[in-house]
C-alpha cells in the first residue's frame, strides 16, 4: 500500500516518452485536434441515460452545456487575461460569432498554433498551473519544505531540459 520502492518492471522508461541523447527517438502521441470521436459525441443510454440522438447523449453538449451553467470563461476571454493573442474566428473555424468554449479552445489552440504537436499558451498555462498547484499543495514537496530550491545539475549553468534528468552527467 505504498510507502516502498517501485518494483523494477512497474518503473516508468522515460526514454520512451521523451527524447533522450543515445536513445532511439521517443514514442509520439496522436497530434492534438478538435475532432471528437463518434463514441463521446452519442454516448450509450448506460452512460448518459438519455437516448442516442439526443442533446443530452453527446458529452460535447453536455460540456458546452455545464461550461455554460457555471459562467466558465471562454478561450479567448483566458487568453486575452494570459496576454496571450487569441485565436481568430477563422482559426476556430467554428462559423459563429461568440466565443469558443474553453475546451474547444485548448484544442484548436495546439491544432492551430503547433500543429497539434503540443498545446499552445492557454492549455499549456492550465496544465502548467495545475501541477504546480499539485506540488504546491503537498506539505513535503521541495516547493513546499524550501521555497527557495531551484533544480541544479552537476556541470551545467542552469539551462536544461527534462531529458537531461533521465541520463548522467
Amino acid at each position: 500500500m505504498g510507502f516502498h520502492s517501485v518494483a523494477p518492471e512497474h518503473t516508468v522508461d522515460w526514454t520512451l516518452q521523451i527524447d533522450v541523447a543515445g536513445y532511439a527517438p521517443a514514442q509520439r502521441a496522436k497530434r492534438i485536434d478538435a475532432r471528437l470521436p463518434a463514441a463521446l459525441i452519442s454516448l450509450p443510454t448506460q452512460i448518459s441515460g438519455s437516448q442516442p440522438g439526443t442533446d443530452y447523449a453527446s458529452l460535447a453538449n453536455r460540456d458546452l452545456q455545464r461550461g455554460q451553467a457555471v459562467g466558465l470563461a471562454s478561450g479567448e476571454a483566458v487568453a486575452r487575461r494570459l496576454g496571450a493573442a487569441p485565436l481568430t474566428p477563422a482559426e476556430i473555424g467554428l462559423g459563429w460569432s461568440g466565443e469558443t468554449p474553453l475546451w474547444f479552445y485548448i484544442l484548436k489552440e495546439a491544432e492551430v498554433l503547433h500543429a497539434g504537436e503540443r498545446l499552445g499558451p492557454v492549455g499549456g498555462r492550465i496544465v502548467g498551473e495545475v501541477l504546480v498547484g499539485i506540488i504546491d499543495a503537498d506539505p513535503e514537496s521541495f516547493r513546499s519544505v524550501d521555497p527557495e530550491w531551484q533544480p541544479t545539475l552537476p556541470g551545467r549553468d542552469g539551462s536544461f531540459g527534462l531529458a537531461d534528468v533521465l541520463v548522467p552527467v
